[in-house]
């Protein structure tokens, strides 16, 4: 058995779990709530948070698990780090870009991910050193360069995430697109399999990004954190740029 095929296995197993939780929820109440940070919460995602937390504890008991709504030994150097719906707010408006989101995190840099939109049924995986999957086929980042044809994935609004208007509204004019869309994992995902080009992530949730660092990394692109240097992804995190590797510098640039 290669090196790390048990928890593979556990992370895909559980993305079903999670799949079938989600599906459960979507088209009934699903008890909506605002967080202290003003994002919202439904049952799900404290269904799910739940639901592998439980299988962590069980399954494999010296590891911590680093949840967004909740978590368990999350000091230890082995970590599972979840995401139970990245894209609450398209899960909530029936905009099927929310994703389970899961990743292995040993001495802070993530080793096994997985990640599922159960709407789609698509399976992005990835195993450091082994390639990044999907649907068990090999995917690979984009081969463009920066310049009209670019993809870069918006914000929720359809801006680009940190870049100053007037920026902005240049990268526009010189044939850049920015498709608009919900989910950070589901557009890193569209950065892995190469139908995007790059994304700046603001944010510091650990979880939002641990699982697309490595399957863009395995994929051939690249991730670092917004002043192009790794970080750890057992704990906040200082946002993220994910590119084909191509137009990393360009993406800094812009921030």
């Amino acid at each position: 058995m290669a090196k790390y095929d048990k928890e593979l296995a556990f992370a895909k197993e559980f993305a079903y779990k999670a799949g079938r939780i989600m599906k459960k929820y979507y088209r009934i109440d699903q008890h909506v709530e605002t967080k202290a940070d003003n994002t919202p919460i439904t049952t799900a995602d404290i269904e799910v948070n739940d639901a592998i937390i439980e299988a962590v504890q069980a399954k494999f008991p010296k590891y911590g698990l680093l949840g967004e709504e909740a978590s368990w030994e999350a000091d230890r150097n082995r970590l599972w780090v979840c995401d139970p719906i990245d894209g609450t707010p398209a899960f909530i408006f029936h905009i099927p870009t929310s994703m389970f989101s899961l990743a292995l995190v040993i001495d802070g840099m993530p080793v096994v991910a997985v990640t599922y939109n159960p709407f789609t049924g698509d399976v992005y995986e990835a195993t450091v050193g082994r390639g990044a999957r999907l649907n068990g086929e090999t995917i690979h980042v984009s081969n463009r360069k920066w310049g009209p044809g670019l993809r870069l994935a918006g914000s929720s609004s359809g801006t680009i995430d940190g870049v100053a208007a007037l920026q902005e509204t240049r990268v526009r004019q010189g044939g850049v697109k920015v498709i608009q869309s919900y989910g950070a994992v589901f557009k890193g995902c569209l950065v892995a399999e190469g139908s995007l080009d790059g994304r700046i992530f603001l944010h510091s949730g650990a979880h939002d990004i641990a699982a697309i660092k490595l399957i863009i990394e395995e994929a051939g692109g690249k991730v670092t954190d917004l002043e192009g240097k790794e970080q750890r992804y057992d704990r906040q995190i200082n946002g993220a740029v994910m590119s084909n590797g191509h137009i990393h510098e360009e993406l800094l640039k812009l921030l």
